[in-house]
Order: C-alpha cells, then structure tokens, then sequence
C-alpha cells in the first residue's frame, strides 16, 4: 500500500590533560593475558559492584580474545543478513540519527534515512509527505527493518510534538497510514516504533524564556498536591499561577493531552500486530510531574491488552534509534548479549539522575533489555562489563572504581563505559577521561558515552557494545567493524568531553557578550560562533586523534593494522544554537608495517 500524504594543535590544558601512551606490550604477551585472566578482578567495592562472574575458558572471556588470537573458533554460523535499516528519526540532530548509523557500521548494517533537509530544523518542523514518499520508494529485498520516529511521523519531529499544530485524529490517521503500510512489506521486515512521552519543561526558545521554567514547576508542583497529597506545595502553586501567563497553561496541558489520546491510539494498534516492537520514550522529566500519571494510564492500558513483552517504558529519548537499531540488528542473529554492570557508588543504583523519573538501576534495566541485552546475574557469564559513573559518586568507592576499570581494560577484557556524573555544565566527569586517555585505553575500549542524560548515556553505550560484539560473532570482514568501533570512540570523546567542556562554553561565552540569548542564535553571530566550533573543535579532534590513536596496532582478524590517517573532517551546529554539534570524519586504516630485520654480520 503506497504511503501518501598536519600537525597537531595545541591545547593547551586539554592537551595537558592527555597523557601520552605508554609503550606497546609485547603483542603475543598481551594475548596470553587475555586467554589465562580470570574474570574475578573485583578489588572490594562491597555493594558499588553488581558482579557476575566468569570462570577462566567461559563464553565472555574467548569473546574478549582478539581476532589474532583464532577468531574463527568463535564465531558460529552466520544468520542470513540483511544489511539494511530504514530508521525515520526524531528530527535532524545528529543524536537522533547519526549516531545510530555509526553503531550499525561496526555489524556492516546501512542504517538509511531521509533526504537531511525533510526532517526539519530546530522549530522547523518536518516535511512529512516527503519522508514518507521516501519510505515508500525504498527497495525493500535488504531491509531488515523499518525504526520509525512516532513522534516524527505523527507531528514532524520532537519539538513540534509539544506544539499544537494537529489534532489526535490527524496524528494517528498518519501512523495508521505507517502500520498499514508495513503490513504490506515481505514478513522479514520488522517495524520497531518510539514514542515519546511530553517533557517537563517546554522547549527553550526566545518566546518560551520567560515562563518555560515557571510553568514546568508549576505542574510539578500541582502533580504532589494532587497525585501525592503534599499540601505543602499550595503556597507556591498559587504563587507560580499569579507569573505563568494562563492561556500557556492551558496550551500546555491540551497538548499533553493531544499527545497522551495518540500514544492510548498508538498502543491499540499494536493488537494487530503490525507494530513488532514498541519503545515509550520519557523526555525530560522528574519524579513528579504530570507525565507520572500518563505513564501509569499507559502502562495499565499495556497490561490490560496484554502487551507487556511488546512494549517497555524507557527514560529519555534522544537514544532509541540508538536502542531500536541495537535490538534489529541482534534480532537478526537470536543474540542477546549478558552484561555485567560495575558501580562507581553503591548508593549509585537508587540514586535518581537528572531529568529521569525512575532509579537509575531501573532506568538501565530499562535500556538493556530494550536494546536486546540483559543483565547478567549471580554468577552467571557474561560478554561485557559496562562500568557505570553515577552522580556525586563516592570518593572513597570511586578509587577502586577506577582502579578495576584501569585492570580490566588493560588486561583486554571488553569494557564498555557510560558516565553520567555530570557536572553543573553537563560535562563529563574529568577523572574517569583522564583514566581512559592513559596506556592506550582509548583503543581497547568496546565503547564510551557521557552526554546529555543518564538514559541518552546508557542508551548510546549500550547498543554500541551489543553491536560489535554482535559483528564478531557472526560478522566475517573484520576490518571495518574495527575501523567503525574505533570511529564512535573518537567521535564520542570529542562530542562528549571535548565539545562540552572546552568548546561550547568557549561560544555560550560569545554569545553571552553578544547579550543575546542562548535558545537561539541567528545572523551574524550564529555564522561567527559556527565558524569558532568549527575551527576550536576540530583542533580537538585532531589532538585525540594524535595522542590515542594514530599509529596504534590493532587486530582485524589475524592481521595488524594501524590507523594513519584522519579525514573528511566536518564540524558545523546543525541547529541554530551552541546546544549540541554535528561532527564527521573518517579513520584510515592501512597494514601495519612488519619490521624491517635486522642486518646478519657476515661469518
């Protein structure tokens, strides 16, 4: 049914910061440790270490084995691949879509999206008719599957979504169009939708400055008296009513209603089964709220059309292409990687993290599971270790936090990072990237990711490790899941760390002498703070190119390569504020050079 409708820069104390590698062990011993390590390295963090673990020659410890090492012994029989993902993404960021290409490249997968220009910019919103003309040109013999935006389809992307430019009916007279659509396609086809529950707070623009933050306080605050009983908030909800213009309370709470009647629409269709596999998305939240009780509507709605192995309820949503892509991708091979989870603080997993409604062991049991993994338990194998920062960590716990993570990383185990101890200027925690930029850990790493919020966080690092694992086991080229995995690591400690520390505060600061603010910059100053991320950030690139990864052997099966050069370097803000930036470039990777042998002295 067709659808309608050159040399390194100076950094001066980020350079400084970046420690310069030690010298290469002896490949061959480097190996041997792999293989003979035990998988008990817990150095006493009592309850800070979710620990399951593997017993010498286990699964987790041969996958952890370089490809030099007999790959082939490892890798079972291949699944019949089909190498293409249509993804119809949140909107035009790069966290919405380009990220998940990236993960999807370590398994070979294409993850294809619309022409740029049809998903719209910033409060732009998107052109739908074209994406779906797009959806329905799409040869379909290679797709996998089709990971498909609601939010996007429905209204034109995330920030239209908390506009009111449709009513419901509109909304999910286009998603039916969708699910209709995809019943129509060959059965291997597999339709994996987000949603997105309404954030908290409206959108940052120059319009909303005034009122935006009164008002999401405003409705935190009636959803403890009302929902929770807590009488003691009534002086300040009368107090914030009297600031918070009324007609944009009643805008916001009718678009969240609008909003809520389409994702009730949206979980119906679902019985038909045209709908494979369902993420409701949290946007910016906290634990109280008005989202709390749409979520419970929601999830009673699930359990009542019994839909509970359909359908999870995540925190965050700019990851779930991320997450969605994961769950495609191992879906194809009937994989689900167990995962080993390391704390920073043993108070960590009942901590709440910024912008999230739930505990963030409950947020991440969330996102593994929804990925396609699991959480490994007791003493059970397992196939990654996922070290986890969490907020205000505990300096005492924190030091043998790092001290394990340095040991296992070092040793070859498959270690994957996701800090979300961030600080007050959203910045990863400098101690844990330090530790990472030291003794070529950068190399070793199965992946990094620190950015935005706890589930943004977990749901980038997550996939990305289930991915390329994914690909050495049923992945036979080896070379360009090497090349893609060491690809997202540079391009998430430059967006993640370089960018946020160093960079954007360098243009908020341009901005701010501008006096003019933030939510939105255009012009003049927009095209001179673009050019200052661009040169500023791409000097960064360069410097962690250089110091991490240039030269550095790595496996590609029993081969050596080496990484010699980076280009196609691009850096630009896609949206017209310093907020977040887009960045490419691509690894060359050439054979590493044997070496030359050393003259024989005639007899």
């Amino acid at each position: 049914m067709p659808l309608r409708t050159s040399s390194c820069p100076k950094m001066g104390s980020f350079a400084g910061r970046i420690c310069q590698p030690n010298p290469l062990l002896p490949i061959v011993l480097a190996n041997v440790k792999r293989v003979l390590l035990t998988a008990t390295l817990s150095l006493a963090l009592g309850a800070s270490v979710a620990v399951s673990h593997a017993a010498p020659g286990s699964k987790a410890l041969q996958d952890a084995v370089p490809d030099a090492v007999g790959a082939g012994s490892q890798t079972p029989e291949a699944p019949k691949v089909r190498n293409k993902i249509l993804l119809i993404p949140l909107d035009s960021r790069p966290a919405a879509g380009q990220f998940a290409q990236m993960i999807a490249a370590q398994a070979g997968s294409k993850v294809l999206m619309p022409p740029y220009e049809a998903l719209g910019r910033f409060t732009t919103p998107a052109n739908v008719r074209k994406i779906l003309d797009w959806l329905d040109a799409q040869p379909m013999d290679e797709v996998a599957s089709m990971v498909v935006s609601a939010d996007m389809i429905a209204y034109g992307g995330l920030i239209a979504s908390r506009e009111y430019r449709c009513e419901a009916k509109d909304a999910l007279r286009r998603l039916r169009l969708l699910t209709q659509f995809h019943e129509k396609l060959p059965k291997h086809v597999k339709l994996y939708v987000f949603a997105t529950t309404m954030r908290l707070t409206p959108t940052a623009t120059k319009e909303a400055a005034s009122y935006r933050l009164q008002l999401a306080r405003l409705e935190e605050l009636r959803d403890k008296y009302h929902r929770v009983g807590q009488k003691s908030v009534l002086p300040s909800i009368e107090r914030l009513k009297k600031i918070v213009p009324p007609a944009k309370v009643a805008e916001y709470r009718k678009i969240r209603a609008r909003n809520h009647e389409v994702q009730n629409g949206l979980l119906r269709m679902m019985l038909s089964n045209r709908i494979d596999f369902l993420v409701m998305g949290q946007d910016d939240a906290k634990p109280d709220g008005p989202h709390i009780g749409e979520n419970i509507k929601l999830r009673s709605l699930v359990n009542t059309l019994r839909l509970n192995d359909r359908v999870y309820f995540c925190e965050g949503i700019d990851q779930h292409a991320n997450i969605l892509v994961s769950r495609s991708i191992l879906e194809q091979g009937d994989w689900r990687p167990k995962v080993r989870v390391v704390y920073s603080d043993p108070e960590g997993p009942q901590k709440f993290a910024n912008y999230e409604s739930k505990t963030i062991s409950e947020s991440l049991a969330d996102q593994l599971a929804a990925s396609g993994a699991k959480m490994a338990e007791g003493a059970e194998e397992y196939d990654y270790t996922l070290f986890l920062n969490t907020p205000k960590r505990n300096p005492d716990t924190f030091k043998g936090f790092l001290d394990q993570l340095k040991q296992e990383v070092d040793q070859g185990f498959p270690v994957a990072v996701a800090d979300i101890n961030f600080g007050p200027d959203g910045t990863s925690d400098p101690e844990l990237f330090d530790v990472l930029m030291q003794n070529d850990r950068a190399m070793s790493l199965l992946t990094f990711a620190g950015w935005n919020t706890a589930g943004n966080t977990m749901g980038t690092a997550i996939p990305a490790a289930n991915v390329y694992l994914y690909a050495r086991r049923f992945v036979e080229d080896p070379l360009p899941r090497e090349v893609a995995k060491r690809e997202f690591l540079l391009h998430r400690m430059v967006d993640d760390y370089a960018y946020h520390k160093y960079t954007r505060p360098a243009a908020y600061k341009k901005i701010d002498e501008a006096k003019q603010g933030r939510d939105e910059v255009y012009g003049e100053l927009f095209k001179n703070v673009n050019e200052f991320v661009k040169t500023d950030l791409t000097g960064r690139l360069l410097e962690i190119y250089y110091t991490q990864f240039k030269d550095r052997p790595f496996f590609a099966g029993p081969n050596r390569y080496r990484f010699t050069n980076v280009e196609g370097v691009r850096v630009f803000l896609p949206w017209p504020r310093a907020y977040e930036t887009r960045i490419e470039f691509k690894l060359i990777a050439e054979p590493f050079p044997n070496p030359v042998p050393s003259p024989v002295p005639a007899p």
